[in-house]
C-alpha cells in the first residue's frame, strides 16, 4: 500500500472468514452495502455462485493486530475490476479507513494487471461519492441497476497521493 499504513488487504479464506462475518454496518447503511448482514456472508455466497457470471474475489481489510475492519469483493471481467459490497465496520467508520482501503484496493488491482476499476453506489450515499471522488473515480454518465457507475483508469502512475 502506498499509504504506509500497516493495515493490509487479504483474501477472505479459511483463516479469517469467521472474523470477516463480524463486520457490520448500521441498519441505514445496509441497503447501500448488501442485501443482508453479515455482508461477508453475502460476498462469499456470491463468490460461490459466481453472481453475474464473473469471477468474484472476496477480500478483507485487516488492522495491524489482524482484526478484520472492512470487507469487499472484486469482480473481474477481462482486465476490468469492479468493487462490490464494500463495508467498513461500524466501529471503524469516520476514521480514515475508507480512504486507506481505497488506496489498497487500487494497488491490489494494479498488481493483478487490471486496467480500470468500476463501482456503483446508492445515489443517496454522499459519503461514498466523496470517498470515491477523492480516490480518483469519475462518473461515467451511466447507471447500473439504478446506481451511478463510476470508473478509474489504472494506466500510468497512480492518480492519487495517499500519504
Amino acid at each position: 500500500m502506498s499509504s504506509g499504513s500497516t493495515n493490509r488487504l487479504v483474501p477472505i479464506d479459511q483463516s479469517n472468514w469467521r472474523e470477516a462475518l463480524r463486520v457490520r454496518v448500521t441498519d441505514e447503511q445496509l441497503p447501500m452495502a448488501a442485501d443482508s448482514q453479515p455482508i461477508a456472508l453475502v460476498i462469499l455466497a456470491k463468490a460461490y455462485v459466481r453472481d453475474g457470471g464473473r469471477r468474484w474475489e472476496p477480500l478483507a481489510y485487516l488492522s495491524p493486530d489482524g482484526a478484520v475492519i472492512a470487507v469487499l469483493a472484486l469482480t473481474h471481467a477481462g482486465t476490468v475490476a469492479e468493487v462490490r459490497n464494500l463495508a467498513v465496520d461500524i466501529d471503524r467508520q469516520a476514521t480514515g479507513v475508507g480512504t486507506e482501503l481505497m488506496g489498497a484496493v487500487l494497488d491490489w488491482c494494479r498488481a493483478q494487471g487490471s486496467t480500470s476499476v468500476e463501482l456503483t453506489f446508492h445515489p443517496a450515499n454522499e459519503v461514498a461519492a466523496r470517498l470515491y471522488r477523492r480516490a480518483g473515480f469519475t462518473p461515467t454518465g451511466t447507471t447500473r441497476h439504478g446506481e451511478p457507475l463510476w470508473s478509474i483508469s489504472l494506466a500510468g502512475p497512480a492518480p492519487v497521493d495517499w500519504d
